[in-house]
């Protein structure tokens, strides 16, 4: 599967789902996609459920911007609001069925102030466009625990297989828990961290129409993931890559 080929599967589960997002985004201004890409993202409207078709899927993650390879982990430093935090991931060999999708799951523990705060089970399925969508999580019950198809909760997309600046799309609906938007801000940013340089950084800026005030932007390198994870409102919370495991 290559990059140019990353689209929508057979036009149908992600074009309708975004066109909502993308023209509440264009009404909101005639000016230069630039200013756009760097306005947060206003409330919208929650977008119709999207067509799930399991046919759709595929059983591999390899979006460049956020391969989920079974073995990797990815190790981040950083801070929270009281002082030193950590976030260790685990893509795993499991998998679990959402609405009829085979999902993968990915496991992630946090700590603040070397105090274990969530342990969670992440749900991901790539289309065979290279769309990856968040199915859900399991955070051991309670409200912060949901699954797509159930209590009214959708499933998202939380990497485009082809981001284009400007584009607003949901990365996850459950209603009055979790309403979730990204916005692609840049796909040439220049980042340095402990790992090393990186160029053609794709920045994406996530916000809730639920707490409006909290804005974070997240830097994703090719063929690595996530590399940075900033607050820039709404306090302290900042991660960065500091170590990898299971790459070859």
């Amino acid at each position: 599967m290559t990059t140019a080929t990353r689209r929508g599967p057979r036009g149908r589960a992600v074009a309708p789902f975004l066109v909502l997002l993308l023209l509440a985004a264009c009404s909101q201004s005639s000016q230069d996609t630039s200013r756009v890409a760097e306005e947060s993202p206003a409330p919208t409207s929650p977008a119709p459920s999207p067509s799930i078709d399991p046919a759709e899927f595929v059983d591999e993650i390899d979006n460049p911007y956020l391969p989920l390879a079974p073995g990797t982990g990815h190790h981040f430093d950083g801070i929270c609001p009281t002082g030193p935090a950590s976030l260790v991931t685990e893509v795993t060999q499991d998998r679990e069925e959402i609405m009829g999708v085979s999902t993968l799951v990915v496991r992630e523990r946090r700590t603040c102030e070397g105090e274990p705060v969530a342990e969670v089970r992440q749900f991901y399925a790539q289309d065979e466009g290279g769309n990856v969508w968040y199915f859900g999580r399991d955070a051991g019950g309670g409200d912060a625990s949901w699954r797509a198809g159930t209590d009214g909760a959708q499933p998202g997309v939380v990497m485009l297989a082809e981001p284009m600046v400007g584009e607003i799309y949901q990365q996850e609906f459950v209603p009055g828990v979790a309403e979730d938007e990204g916005q692609v801000i840049s796909m040439s940013e220049d980042l340095t961290i402990s790992l090393g340089q990186f160029s053609e950084v794709l920045k994406i800026r996530e916000s809730s129409r639920l707490d409006p005030g909290v804005v974070t932007e997240k830097y994703y390198a090719k063929e690595l993931g996530l590399i940075r994870s900033q607050r820039v409102e709404g306090g302290n919370n900042n991660l960065e890559l500091a170590e990898i495991s299971g790459v070859d």
